[in-house]
């Protein structure tokens, strides 16, 4: 048909009205209360798995910040929260951490000694328990730090309920030039304090005692002897009475000035006991030898995230061994210097790294070797969410905690080394420092997942460094003097 073509056109008559459309199908009643109840039963199914997602991560980020070595929340906002006095330097670093607070024994202007405790945020006192009164030469002395030290008392869970302190009114004052003078004590206490509110547990006296470490129920004590040799007697903790005795050897001929007296470290409900020229003895709680101590030229390092002693012992070659010691198990030996984490969320099972011309990952049940990275580690280790982060002379790396693969590398500014490596958790953070002196350090934050620099800031003025010690974090400068950061 043509589009001019005219087209036959049928129209309704005017008095017929258009067939109405028929009604719709009304829904029937019980299928719309089922949609919409179903519905709201999806909503509120998604409410409640979102509520239960958000309180498993709250969950996992207390669990976390609760984890030894991880700091409070750090942003690229960091500065000084407050600068403690020598004093307060001391109590920060004898390492005991409760309710926030920072706890130790601290002498004062006047020469007494007190157990303190110290807001971490503001350096503010919350309580101060006198343990011993004025001391006009102690207050002469340039060395504010006290002859004896307070321990946590080891808790079955959570952080210490109980401190135990060395008091003692003797100690050694220093010069410029070296040590001057070195006053004999004349009274030495053991004082057990509550970390709460800082009242007195128990007191008892310990003559003599130079050294002290606790395990629960558990104080140990050292006294150095007139014939170069000395006595270790494990107390009560609470009545002061001796439970076991046991006697070291005599020190090595190697000994140096001041170094001959007994130390003392606790671990996991182990005792050790150490000499200069011998290796560590190993003791039960009980007072029963478990390693009886060799001569040789050795250390120990106690490592407090894993809950182990490691004994250090160097061959005739000059090459470096560690022995794992732990309580329930066969001691564990491995080639090069065990290289403690100072953060461990246990998502790496039974992993010991030992550091040397490379670092290499064993098991810590077997000693079997698992893995080696040629990566060189100058600082710290963490484990955190299944990765070894590294500081290394060339910059932070990320290893597979299962392989040793590397996963990322963070370089540094040239000329410069990263510091000691601090995690609040969701960062990683390290000072880029200058080698040799030159501008100033900058504090550096790398995402955890893929290394990138997620802030960089310059540090404070007067300091070079960072640390964390508990869940403090710190900074320090040339001139040594502690900050506190946040």
């Amino acid at each position: 048909m043509s589009r001019g073509a005219m087209q036959h056109v049928e129209l309704d008559e005017p008095g017929e009205a258009a067939a109405p459309a028929p009604a719709p199908t009304a829904r029937p009643p019980r299928l719309w209360r089922w949609v919409v109840g179903g519905a709201a039963a999806l909503v509120a199914g998604l409410v409640v798995t979102q509520v239960v997602l958000d309180s498993r991560e709250r969950a996992a980020a207390d669990r976390l910040a609760a984890t030894p070595g991880v700091v409070r929340a750090i942003d690229q906002d960091v500065g000084v929260l407050w600068r403690p006095d020598p004093a307060a330097t001391a109590v920060l670093l004898q390492g005991i951490d409760a309710g926030g607070a920072a706890l130790g024994l601290s002498v004062a202007e006047d020469g007494s000694q007190a157990f303190v405790a110290l807001d971490q945020r503001t350096g503010e006192q919350r309580f101060s328990t006198r343990l011993l009164g004025a001391d006009p030469d102690r207050a002469r002395s340039l060395d504010r730090s006290a002859a004896g030290t307070c321990v946590a008392v080891p808790a079955d869970e959570g952080p210490p309920r109980q401190a135990a302190c060395l008091v003692s009114d003797g100690f050694v004052q220093y010069g410029d030039e070296g040590v001057q003078t070195r006053k004999p004590a004349t009274s030495t206490r053991v004082v057990v304090l509550d970390t709460a509110d800082g009242h007195v547990v128990a007191d008892w006296s310990a003559p003599g005692a130079t050294t002290l470490t606790a395990l629960p129920g558990l104080a140990v004590v050292g006294v150095p002897g007139r014939d170069g040799g000395s006595e270790v007697t494990g107390r009560d903790l609470r009545a002061g009475d001796v439970r076991w005795r046991f006697t070291p050897p005599l020190p090595g001929a190697d000994r140096r000035a001041f170094a001959a007296e007994v130390r003392l470290f606790a671990v996991d409900g182990l005792v050790g006991v150490t000499i200069p020229g011998w290796t560590a003895t190993v003791l039960s709680s009980s007072g029963q030898v478990i390693r009886a101590s060799r001569p040789g030229n050795a250390d120990h390092v106690v490592d407090p995230v894993a809950g182990r002693a490691v004994l250090l012992y160097s061959s005739g070659s000059g090459g470096l061994w560690s022995t794992l010691v732990e309580r329930g198990r066969a001691d564990v030996e491995l080639t090069g210097e065990v290289l403690p984490f100072t953060v461990d969320d246990g998502s790496v099972p039974d992993l010991v790294l030992t550091s040397g011309g490379n670092v290499r990952g064993w098991d810590r049940s077997t000693g079997a070797a698992r893995w080696k990275s040629d990566v060189v580690a100058s600082v710290n280790a963490l484990v955190l969410r299944g990765r070894v982060y590294l500081s290394t002379q060339a910059g932070v790396v990320a290893l597979d905690g299962r392989t040793g693969d590397v996963v990322w590398r963070g370089a540094t500014a040239e000329g410069n080394v990263p510091g000691f490596l601090v995690t609040d958790g969701k960062l990683l953070v390290a000072a880029d420092q200058p080698v040799g002196g030159g501008p100033r350090s900058e504090l550096v934050a790398y995402a955890l997942d893929d290394g990138r620099t997620v802030w960089r800031v310059p540090l404070p003025d007067g300091l070079r460094s960072s640390v964390a010690v508990g869940h403090l974090f710190l900074g320090w400068g040339d001139d040594g003097r502690l900050v506190v950061l946040g």
